[in-house]
């Protein structure tokens, strides 16, 4: 035969190698099968002591919609979240080949991070970004402890702080360090009890600045980053992010507009402990011009009751998840999301963050990433069972000894 028929084919095994190569490596959401997709979100379901399936007890069987199918709902999956083949481990795959991982660009935060004590200042918020020259993704998340750290990438040095007064997150996570499976993708056992949410997307090169300020706001607290210098000079806000740079002067609360890779537009919204408010009664709500209900941590300090005046925002008590046959209290979950109350309006508005309802949040940083679509919003709209009613109002008496207290004050 020619050697040109021998160069044909060696250049055709070369380029189908080469499409393998760039799935496997490429630095964007995948599925189980490590197939790109532009978004995810999941919910961990909280360990169900009555339900039939072993996994659902073990608490580390989580359900997930895609871009690509989210027209069939929930998906139960039948890989644990511990799995290097679950959609996290996927999508996280690059972070642990350290042949990829070094050369790219990436931060990974977490108030409690995995085998330190909860943090109760700065930015109550957790998840990845990670980037090269030309795309990233963003994984956003609720998990304390996770994920481990890669072998790349540098240690972030930070002040510890273990206060079980001011600490308002899950108590399990907060009495002592952790151990977690060091350079390799796993899931600690201190998330397995509860729910947790996460939400990822795939996005442009020419996105990553506005998610690094968005993380300036946050306040995100990193505890393992790679910034290589060519990348770091493309990226500066993410830079800044991970050297924990301040924002300095008001406002301090930001709304973005952010496009996905395959055109989805999302909006991320986040605020500095200098903010002094709640995240979703005062700025996600009217900005959205939605009532919310809001599935965040209650169990904590400071738990803030339903709001009912302008923009509505009302706690859920409890959740249904039919496609794993589960029900369970807002006391089990540990997610922070919010859903559109009705979908009036094109308001089929659906949010994943990282934030509570409490008291105790105005003083920290945090955000949450809202996504307009109708499909979603169904499936988280029909998930909540149970919500918490508007506060009675004060009759006269109240209301006027009320004045008088903050007059005398």
């Amino acid at each position: 035969m020619s050697s040109f028929y021998y160069c044909y084919i060696f250049i055709t095994i070369y380029c189908i190698l080469s499409v393998v190569n760039s799935d496997d490596e490429s630095l964007q959401c995948k599925d189980e099968s490590g197939n790109i997709v532009d978004w995810y979100v999941m919910y961990k379901i909280p360990k169900v002591s009555e339900s039939s399936d072993p996994v659902i007890r073990k608490g580390t069987k989580y359900l997930f919609i895609t871009n690509k199918t989210v027209h069939n709902g929930w998906q139960l999956s039948n890989k644990e979240i511990s799995f290097k083949d679950s959609l996290p481990g996927k999508t996280l795959e690059a972070l642990y080949n350290d042949d990829v991982a070094s050369k790219a660009m990436w931060i990974m935060y977490n108030d409690q991070a995995p085998k330190k004590y909860a943090n109760s200042r700065f930015g109550h918020a957790k998840g990845i970004v990670m980037t090269d020259d030309n795309r990233g993704f963003w994984l956003v998340h609720s998990v304390p402890k996770y994920p481990p750290s890669p072998i790349s990438g540098t240690e972030k040095p930070h002040k510890e702080i273990k206060s079980s007064s001011e600490v308002d997150d899950t108590d399990e996570d907060n009495d002592e360090i952790v151990d977690s499976s060091d350079n390799k993708y796993d899931y600690p056992k201190t998330g397995m009890t509860y729910g947790q949410s996460f939400l990822c997307i795939s996005f442009d090169a020419n996105q990553m600045n506005i998610i690094g300020l968005q993380l300036m706001y946050n306040q995100v607290i990193p505890y393992r980053y790679n910034m290589p210098k060519v990348l770091s000079r493309k990226f500066p806000s993410l830079v800044n992010a991970s050297k924990r740079a301040k924002i300095k002067r008001p406002p301090y609360n930001r709304k973005s507009e952010l496009q996905s890779i395959g055109g989805r537009q999302f909006i991320s919204f986040a605020k500095t402990d200098k903010w002094q408010k709640d995240l979703y009664d005062d700025f996600v709500a009217p900005k959205l011009q939605t009532d919310l209900l809001a599935e965040t941590w209650l169990n904590g300090p400071g738990k803030l009751p339903s709001e009912c005046t302008g923009a509505k925002v009302l706690n859920v008590q409890s959740i249904t998840l039919d496609a794993a046959n589960v029900d369970f209290k807002s006391s089990r979950d540990h997610s922070k999301w919010a859903v559109a109350t009705s979908n009036k309006n094109n308001n089929n508005w659906v949010c994943v963050g990282d934030i509570n309802r409490a008291d105790t949040q105005f003083s920290r940083g945090g955000g949450t990433v809202c996504i307009n679509l109708l499909q979603l919003w169904s499936n988280y709209r029909e998930s909540v069972n149970e919500i918490e009613p508007c506060p009675k109002k004060s009759g006269i008496i109240q209301l006027i000894a009320n004045w008088i207290f903050s007059v005398i004050n």
